[in-house]
């Protein structure tokens, strides 16, 4: 799915720009088209990115400052002291992983070579260059609008999405519906998620003050839950007749399917779970190969249907419900799956 252009972070490279030449021809300082593209390359996707991209610079500034003061002191202001610089200042950067600092301190650092000078007020045009440049960068990227309604939607949708598998799987395993080449779901299952997890990633890196992670655990456990409807469709599809157990769990998934939220700790579907596996092991053993065969299926189909709601279970143990409740206070919710 092709991207849309993100026309605020347009807007931010192009106003911060503009911002930061004239502040520093308000200052008096040099070469102040520099401090726009060091504006320019501030801005990133997210809040996070942003401070660690500028904090990174800073710090690699530090070193160019250093490494620039020994090359021209020792080679003169000429070609041969930037290509000494550059091979030492380029080759730490990428060993410290501060590559960001290479192209914006390189420029810097030619305003000495253009000087022929790196006294004290050189080397304070420069520093302000950067912290005009840097600065506005950071504040304008403060203001990166929220994804928690985009990340809610997404879950509806994927939700009603599972919803709609495991009811679709209950009434195949009634007869009632195609058994096999029932893909499409699955893979708009998987697009859905794959969307939600980038959503939530960078609804987390755009949350300073408050570290939350909950949106992108709950994408990885519907992930998780996903590669176990996966499994179970295989398996759908191995099956050659419909054992009365069938029926059975046919009645499981639907409880699964109508019950199936967010709050659900998955306690109580556990415990039908294990009914229906008591049940299965109660009943008269096959008389025949086919029947001894799908009723395997049948059985091993039950134990993913286990390890997809203990995923569930695990994942509101490890945050807990009130922890849960939280993050899912929209007036859009649906009142009933707000329900514990």
């Amino acid at each position: 799915m092709k991207r849309k252009p993100d026309y605020l972070k347009i807007l931010k490279i192009a106003a911060g720009t503009g911002i930061s030449i004239i502040t520093a021809d308000f200052l008096g300082l040099r070469y102040s088209a520099s401090a726009g593209v060091i504006t320019l390359l501030s801005v990133q996707d997210t809040k996070k990115e942003t401070i660690r991209v500028v904090g990174r610079r800073l710090a690699s500034f530090v070193l160019a400052l250093v490494l620039s003061a020994v090359c021209f002191h020792l080679f003169g202001y000429g070609a041969l002291a930037v290509t000494v610089f550059l091979l030492f200042f380029a080759a730490a950067c990428i060993e410290f992983h501060m590559q960001e600092g290479i192209s914006v301190n390189t420029v810097l650092m030619t305003h000495f070579l253009a000087e022929q000078s790196m006294g004290v007020a050189d080397i304070l045009n420069e520093v302000l260059l950067l912290l005009v440049g840097a600065g506005i960068g950071v504040v304008l990227n403060l203001y990166i609008p929220g994804k928690k309604k985009l990340i809610k939607a997404s879950q509806i949708q994927i939700e009603d999405r599972m919803r709609d598998i495991l009811g679709n799987m209950a009434e195949a395993l009634l007869g009632q519906a195609p058994r096999c080449g029932r893909s499409t779901p699955l893979l708009l299952l998987e697009n859905d998620l794959e969307l939600g997890e980038k959503q939530a990633y960078e609804d987390m890196e755009n949350t300073l003050l408050a570290e939350t992670r909950y949106y992108l655990r709950y994408m990885n456990m519907r992930k998780s839950q996903a590669l176990v409807l996966a499994r179970i469709e295989k398996q759908m599809c191995m099956l050659e007749m419909l054992p009365l157990q069938a029926e059975q769990i046919a009645g499981l998934m639907r409880q699964i399917s109508e019950r199936f939220h967010e709050f659900n700790n998955a306690v109580e579907l556990m415990e039908e779970l294990e009914s229906v596996k008591m049940s299965m092991r109660e009943q008269p053993l096959p008389s025949a190969r086919p029947e001894f065969e799908n009723r395997a299926i049948l059985f091993q189909i039950l134990m993913e249907l286990d390890q997809f709601l203990s995923i569930k279970m695990e994942f509101v143990q490890e945050l807990g419900a009130d922890e849960i409740r939280k993050f899912w206070k929209s007036e859009s919710c649906r009142p009933e799956w707000r329900k514990p």
